[in-house]
Parts: structure tokens; C-alpha cells; sequence
């Protein structure tokens, strides 16, 4: 039973959430390739109209996505900094070290980091892909009066870059880029290091 809710449970939980995170921004991924091919052929009115649908599509998606796993996810991320913090404070404090000791304490550490790196990796992936995709409605956009095409073109073109993307979040507490990790392992060896002091004084 400790071990399915120490180890189990956030392992599940994390690949679950990495996932459908990942699976998420793939298709952000190949939204943005049939953009480039349409930047480099240029405008049609079929295509581009059936784009925007599949553009409203993955914006229905990405709501959902963040609502679902956004208390998960925060849930998720506060047990494995919990977790890390522990596992430094119990190394710190800890005098009489057994080989089985140090291997529980180099397992939980190396779980903690996973899940936390894992998942917050995963989880920008889909804010830099609609950054990508913005980017390249953008470039279309600018090059309106090189492709020969019709105001209704323009408007799908516009519309689309009106739609403003929500970012992933941890519950709206946490904003999931690549910085929180930098902040979280920092924050961390802050907390270790004023344990360590404290315990050496």
C-alpha cells in the first residue's frame, strides 16, 4: 500500500497527464505543417475554411485539456516538491546512512525530478506550439497581397489570429514553462541548503 501511493499512484498519474499533454501538442504540430505547406503555396479558399474549423477544434480541445488536468497536475507537482524536499531533509539530517537507505533516497529523488521535469516539459510543448502556429498565421497575413486571394480568405486568416490559446496552468496557481522548473530545483536546493545550515549550527 506505501508503495502504490509513494511510487504508483504520481507514476500513473504523471504519464497519464504527460500524455494527453504530448498528444495535445502534436496536433497543435501538424496543424502548424498544413499551415507552412498553405505559406508556401499559397491561399485557397477550401483549404483555409476547413483549417479554421480544424483551429476551433484544437482550441476546444486545449480548453478542455487544461481544465481537466490543471488541479491534477498542481495536485501532481505539489507532492513531488514535497517529496524532493523531504528526501533532502532526511539526507541532511540523517547520520546513520545504510546502502538501503541511500538506494530508497536516490529512487525517490529520481522519481520526484521525473515527474516534475517530465510533465512541465509536456505541458509547454502545447503553449509553444500555438506560439508557432500564431507565428506562421501571422507571416500569412502579412503576405495577403503576394497570394491573389479573396476578403473572405483574409477574414478566416484573421479570425484565427484572433483566438487567443489559454495557457497550461497548475490550477492557475503555476504557469507550466520551462522556467518553473529552473524556480522549483532552485527553490529546493535553497530549502536544503538553510536546512543543512541550521543543522550544522
Amino acid at each position: 500500500m506505501t508503495f502504490l501511493c509513494l511510487f504508483m499512484a504520481p507514476a500513473l498519474t504523471a504519464v497519464l497527464s504527460g500524455t494527453i499533454y504530448f498528444k495535445t501538442s502534436d496536433l497543435l504540430r501538424m496543424f502548424h505543417e498544413d499551415l507552412e505547406r498553405i505559406r508556401i503555396v499559397g491561399l485557397n479558399y477550401n483549404i483555409i475554411s476547413k483549417l479554421s474549423l480544424n483551429y476551433n477544434s484544437l482550441y476546444e480541445l486545449v480548453h478542455e485539456v487544461e481544465r481537466e488536468l490543471s488541479l491534477t497536475t498542481f495536485l501532481l507537482l505539489c507532492s513531488q516538491w514535497f517529496n524532493l524536499n523531504t528526501v533532502l531533509v532526511s539526507y541532511i539530517l540523517v547520520h546513520d546512512m545504510s546502502i538501503s537507505f541511500d538506494v530508497e533516497m536516490m529512487a525517490e529523488l529520481i522519481f520526484a525530478v521525473s515527474f516534475i521535469i517530465g510533465v512541465i516539459l509536456c505541458a509547454s510543448r502545447i503553449s509553444s506550439q500555438v506560439s508557432r502556429v500564431q507565428t506562421t498565421l501571422q507571416l500569412i497575413y502579412n503576405k495577403t497581397g503576394i497570394f491573389k486571394c479573396n476578403h473572405m480568405c483574409l477574414q478566416i486568416v484573421k479570425n484565427m489570429l484572433d483566438i487567443k490559446f489559454p495557457e497550461m496552468t497548475a490550477y492557475g496557481v503555476l504557469q507550466l514553462n520551462p522556467a518553473l522548473i529552473v524556480s522549483a530545483f532552485s527553490s529546493a536546493l535553497t530549502y536544503g541548503l538553510l536546512v543543512l545550515n541550521i543543522n550544522r549550527s
